[in-house]
């Protein structure tokens, strides 16, 4: 069963808004837009991964996607996994990769070499990656006193047009690089060479509980990232239609300037936006500025009809914004 859902990287939305609301030709565009097709591409490659882990037996299966878990108690620093699959017997560990060309695992150097348009570009050894990952989950696993059991780790190669070369001295590393489309073959071999159950039905729904409770979806400061101030953001509301800010309020009704379009809820959109880049928690003068508004009521109107409740009195009242699901 899919025990925790694959969702979109906070830190991919995140990309995604900036991407859109950074005034024209700024400096730092190039890399924003560069760091978007990088993160987006990665995850298009995690979800397609997904497709074939359907033929998985759900009730022989735990899937969990997107995990950050802290590397010891104090939690000050995390390890990531793509996705882990928990089964009774053992455990494994999946980087993916979603990259296009052609890709030569090089042992020599711990990298792979992709050439793509007559261009050489390099990336570290996932294998080493995914390898490192499995010693941090065991360290975790020992923490909160779970079974020792075994652990397995896959690098799974989701491009399917992506020409793949592994160097004659890789040896046997090179059996953990797969496609996406021999995962559960290759899940299926591990089940055949293990003989005993190591995790029982209380240590698997104990697991599960551990697993959703100290996952931390990495959540950064994406304008402190790129050095980018508050006044370099497009304020306002985006139209729905053409995406041309600002859209004007008029008489409950957004109305674009630029294709007419009209909308009721086109806000809703852009307090995510305000969310993911500055701060969900806000006053009801922030959303005023943001969304080009002069009317105090005007806003508290709009907030209510997103179900929001304000905690605090009057002026010193704070919303808090949802974030995109």
């Amino acid at each position: 069963m899919i025990a925790k859902k694959r969702t979109k990287p906070l830190k991919l939305m995140k990309l995604e808004v900036l991407n859109e609301r950074i005034v024209q030709n700024h400096s730092k565009m190039q890399f924003i837009e560069s760091d978007f097709a990088k993160y987006n591409a990665g995850f298009k490659g995690e979800m397609s991964l997904d497709f074939y882990m359907k033929d998985l037996n759900e009730d022989d299966y735990h899937i969990f996607h997107d995990l950050r878990l802290p590397q010891s108690s104090n939690e000050q620093f995390y390890f990531q996994i793509d996705t882990l699959i928990v089964h009774s017997q053992f455990c494994v560990l999946i980087e993916v990769k979603n990259l296009i060309g052609n890709l030569y695992f090089d042992h020599q150097f711990d990298q792979i070499i992709r050439t793509r348009d007559g261009v050489d570009e390099t990336f570290s050894d996932p294998i080493n990656q995914v390898a490192l990952q499995k010693v941090q989950f065991a360290k975790w696993l020992r923490l909160n006193k779970f079974p020792e059991i075994p652990l397995h780790t896959l690098v799974a190669i989701t491009n399917p047009k992506s020409y793949i070369r592994i160097s004659p001295k890789y040896g046997k590393k090179s059996q953990k690089i797969i496609r996406g489309n021999t995962l559960v073959n290759k899940i299926y071999g591990y089940v055949s060479t293990q003989q005993e159950n190591v995790l029982l039905k209380k240590d698997l729904k104990r697991l599960t509980k551990y697993l959703i409770r100290e996952d931390t979806p990495h959540n950064p400061d994406i304008l402190k990232n790129y050095n980018i101030k508050r006044e370099e953001i497009l304020t306002g509301v985006f139209c729905p239609k053409c995406n041309t800010p600002p859209m004007i309020r008029i008489k409950r009704t957004w109305v674009c300037l630029n294709c007419s379009e009209e909308s009721n809820d086109a806000h809703e959109k852009a307090l995510q936006d305000y969310a993911l880049l500055f701060n969900p928690q806000v006053k009801n003068r922030d959303i005023r500025d943001f969304l080009n508004i002069e009317s105090r009521s005007s806003v508290k109107k709009l907030l209510h009809s997103m179900n929001l409740k304000p905690i605090g009195s009057r002026k010193a009242a704070i919303y808090t914004l949802p974030f995109p699901k």
